[in-house]
C-alpha cells in the first residue's frame, strides 16, 4: 500500500521544483527583450545623376503585426538606388541597438513580379549579409511587390530560409514607371 506520510515531503519538494521552474523558463531576459515594432521606412536615394530622394513609412501603431499603412513604393525604372531600412519602437528608432547587434539579425528581401534587383547587403561583424543598407536597381516599367523581413537569430545568413525569428514583416507595393 502507499504510505503518504513517507512520501508527503518528496512530494512536496517535487512540487516546489516543478513550479521554481515554471516560474524561471516564464521569466524575459532583459538582454534579449524583443522591441515591439511599430514603424519601417524605407529611404531610397537615387545614385549618380538621380535626384531621387524619397521615404516610405509603414506603420503598426500597435505593434500586432498588421501594417494599417503600407504606401506604394513608386520609383523610377531604369535607376539604382541606395536604401536603408529605418525601424521605429512607438517613436523611438531603433536602428543603432539592431545595428549593434547586426550579428543576430538579417534583413531579408523578396521581390515579386517588380523589374527590381536588391544587392549589395551592409554585412556584420563577421562579413556576413546584414542588410540595413542595399542597393536596389529598377529596370524596365512594371508592378509587384517588395517584401522585406527582419530575421532575429537567423540559424544561416547565406541561406535562402535563414532560419530565426521574425521580428517584422511588411510587404510593400511597387510600381516603377
Amino acid at each position: 500500500m502507499f504510505n503518504t506520510k513517507l512520501h508527503f515531503p518528496n512530494l512536496l519538494l517535487l512540487l516546489a521544483a516543478s513550479i521554481t521552474l515554471l516560474f524561471s523558463a516564464c521569466k524575459k531576459d532583459e538582454a534579449t527583450e524583443q522591441e515591439l515594432i511599430t514603424k519601417v521606412v524605407v529611404h531610397l536615394t537615387g545614385t549618380g545623376s538621380s535626384l531621387f530622394n524619397e521615404e516610405f513609412e509603414a506603420e503598426d501603431p500597435d505593434g500586432d503585426g498588421v501594417w494599417n499603412t503600407i504606401p506604394s513604393l513608386d520609383i523610377p525604372a531604369n535607376t539604382v538606388f541606395d536604401v536603408h531600412i529605418h525601424v521605429y519602437d512607438s517613436n523611438e528608432e531603433i536602428d543603432d541597438e539592431i545595428e549593434a547587434e547586426s550579428n543576430e539579425h538579417l534583413f531579408t528581401y523578396k521581390v515579386t513580379g517588380a523589374n527590381l534587383t536588391v544587392g549589395d547587403l551592409s554585412t556584420d561583424d563577421n562579413g556576413a549579409p546584414f542588410g540595413i543598407d542595399s542597393r536596389w536597381t529598377s529596370a524596365a516599367a512594371s508592378a509587384g511587390t517588395v517584401r522585406i523581413q527582419l530575421i532575429h537569430e537567423p540559424i544561416d545568413k547565406n541561406a535562402a530560409d535563414p532560419g530565426g525569428e521574425v521580428d517584422f514583416e511588411v510587404t510593400f507595393p511597387v510600381q516603377i514607371q
